[in-house]
């Protein structure tokens, strides 16, 4: 009959108990959760927090039921792409002629690299597929579709049919020639705080009002402004043969404090080309020099290096493509 709740502040769970707001409520007189007894109880509540520690897991795992599609984030012409579908029953009954399929657009290929149907699946099983994707290099369109169609009959039921989707946005075309980032656009851009900036140091909109970038005195004219946490992704399609920049804390965030630490990197197609390591003001930036032969995404990323989120603005300055 005792219910207990309780409040981590500021949503940080990893803070001592007597930090946290409990409540506790007797469900048999007060069924409502009315009035808060943990003041009156509180051994209690004690034996109802020890229970909820005890309890905690990072996530809470579900059967699966239906279908599910595992698919990348993007996907852009000429490549292939592994995507995976899992079909699951988590009903009380047998199921049997379990089947899925997945659908393209005209053109792409697919093709299961494993086994999409199944003659029974228990309850509590799980079919599941792993799909070779192929976009072709021509794929037009305005959008993409990857639909994952499962199926399977089951005596108290009949005959079960689920679907799951994802969506893509065709890319922008690659660059055509050398280019700086900042002129090109972008596939996905994250940023900590607003958006980013192309040309200006910071400031709350895309470009050209923030103070110039500039390390240690030193300005540069064409460049990203980003907060930690941030992502941008361009298309360049195989097209580009080397990315050189600047990356580091810029004089704003210097001027601001000078505690600031981030982490930038540099990947192609998943696989890190370039780790900064700790960049700090006083650190100054760091020269980025990257081979991208081959590459067909680019993922310019910078991720806080302490806990200190306040004075992390960091600049890709002169980040400049270099075309094949």
């Amino acid at each position: 009959d005792w219910k207990a709740v309780r409040f981590a502040p500021g949503r940080d769970r990893t803070v001592p108990d007597d930090r946290w707001q409990v409540e506790l409520y007797d469900l048999a007189a007060d069924p409502g959760e009315t009035t808060d007894v943990a003041s009156r109880h509180p051994a209690v509540a004690a034996e109802l927090v020890a229970l909820m520690r005890s309890s905690w897991g990072p996530q809470q795992e579900r059967d699966p039921y239906g279908v599910r599609l595992d698919a990348p984030e993007f996907v852009v012409p000429g490549a292939t792409y592994r995507v995976t579908t899992t079909f699951g029953n988590a009903s009380a009954v047998l199921w049997t002629g379990a089947e899925v399929r997945l659908s393209a657009p005209r053109g792409w290929r697919v093709r299961a690299l494993g086994r999409a149907a199944l003659g029974r699946l228990a309850p509590g099983g799980t079919l599941v597929t792993t799909w070779e994707v192929t976009v072709p290099e021509n794929a037009g369109g305005t959008a993409w579709r990857l639909r994952a169609t499962a199926s399977a009959s089951a005596a108290k039921y009949g005959r079960l049919s689920f679907t799951a989707a994802r969506r893509y946005t065709p890319p922008p075309p690659p660059p055509t020639g050398d280019a700086f980032l900042s002129d090109l656009p972008w596939l996905k851009a994250d940023n900590g705080w607003g958006p980013v900036e192309r040309d200006a140091s910071n400031g709350r909109q895309a470009a050209g009002d923030g103070t110039p970038i500039s390390f240690g005195g030193t300005t540069y004219a064409k460049g990203l402004g980003v907060h930690a946490t941030s992502e941008v992704v361009y298309h360049v399609g195989g097209q580009a043969a080397r990315l050189t920049a600047l990356v580091g804390i810029d004089d704003f965030s210097a001027r601001q404090n000078a505690r600031g630490s981030t982490i930038a990197r540099v990947a192609g197609d998943g696989r890190v080309l370039f780790d900064s390591g700790v960049l700090t003001a006083a650190g100054g930036p760091k020269k980025v020099d990257v081979d991208l032969t081959g590459v067909r995404l680019l993922h310019l990323v910078v991720v806080n290096a302490d806990e200190d989120t306040g004075f992390d603005h960091t600049s890709w300055a002169e980040a400049y493509l270099h075309h094949a």
